[in-house]
C-alpha cells in the first residue's frame, strides 16, 4: 500500500520527465524552460524514491511511540475521511479511500493505516490504534446516514465540507495547483507538437 502510493507518482513524474524530454531533443524549443522544468521533475523525483525507503523507519517509529501503552486515538468518521481527534481538537483526516483496518496484539484494539487527506503533507503516511466501539460521527454525516440530506448524493463530493477537508493548507494548494497545471498545459502541448511533426 504505501509502494503503491509512492510508485503511481513516480510513475506520473517519469512520463512527464520522457514528454519533455523528448519534446525538447526533437523541437530544440525552450530549451532554457524545459531544463528548469527537468531538473525540478528529476528533484521530484529524488524525494519520491527517498520517501519510498522509509516505511521500516516510520512503522518503527510507531512502534516505539506505543511500546509501553498503546496511545489510543479518538476517531470521528465523516463522508470521505476519518478524523483524528487529539483532547477534542482534530489532530489529523485520514481519507477513507485506501484506507486498512488490521488487527492489533489486544483486542480491544485496531490498527488503522492510511494517507492523510491533503495535498501536500510533509508526510501523508499515518497508522494509529483506535477503539472500535468509541467511534463517533460527524454531524452533517450522521443525518446524511440516516437519510436527511439536502445536496443529491451525487454533487456531495463537491460541498464545501469536503472541499475544505480536502485543501489543507490553501497556500500549498494553490501553489501545487498551478504548478501541475501549468506542467499538463506544457504537456499537452508537447504531444500535440511530437505528432504534428510526424504527420
Amino acid at each position: 500500500m504505501y509502494q503503491k502510493y509512492y510508485n503511481k507518482r513516480i510513475i506520473m513524474v517519469v512520463v512527464a520527465l520522457v514528454i519533455i524530454g523528448a519534446y525538447t531533443a526533437f523541437m530544440q524549443e525552450h530549451m532554457l524552460l524545459n531544463g528548469l522544468l527537468i531538473l525540478l521533475l528529476i528533484a521530484i523525483l529524488v524525494f519520491l524514491f527517498g520517501q519510498r525507503g522509509k516505511f521500516d523507519e516510520l512503522y518503527n517509529e510507531f512502534l516505539q511511540a506505543n511500546q509501553p501503552n498503546a496511545q489510543i486515538d479518538q476517531l470521528e468518521e465523516d463522508e470521505y475521511s476519518y478524523n483524528v481527534k487529539d483532547n477534542g481538537e482534530e489532530k489529523v483526516r485520514i481519507n477513507k479511500n485506501g484506507v486498512r483496518n488490521l488487527p492489533s496484539n489486544n483486542k480491544q484494539y485496531t490498527m488503522m493505516v492510511g494517507f492523510e487527506k491533503t495535498f501536500f503533507a510533509k508526510q501523508p503516511f499515518q497508522i494509529i490504534y483506535y477503539d472500535m466501539l468509541d467511534i463517533t460521527y460527524e454531524e452533517k454525516f450522521r443525518l446524511k446516514r440516516n437519510g436527511y440530506s439536502s445536496m443529491p448524493r451525487f454533487l456531495r463530493r463537491f460541498s464545501l465540507g469536503n472541499i475544505k477537508a480536502g485543501i489543507g493548507n490553501l497556500f500549498s494548494f494553490i501553489f501545487g495547483n498551478i504548478f501541475i497545471l501549468f506542467i499538463v498545459f506544457r504537456l499537452l502541448r508537447y504531444v500535440i507538437s511530437i505528432l504534428r511533426s510526424f504527420m
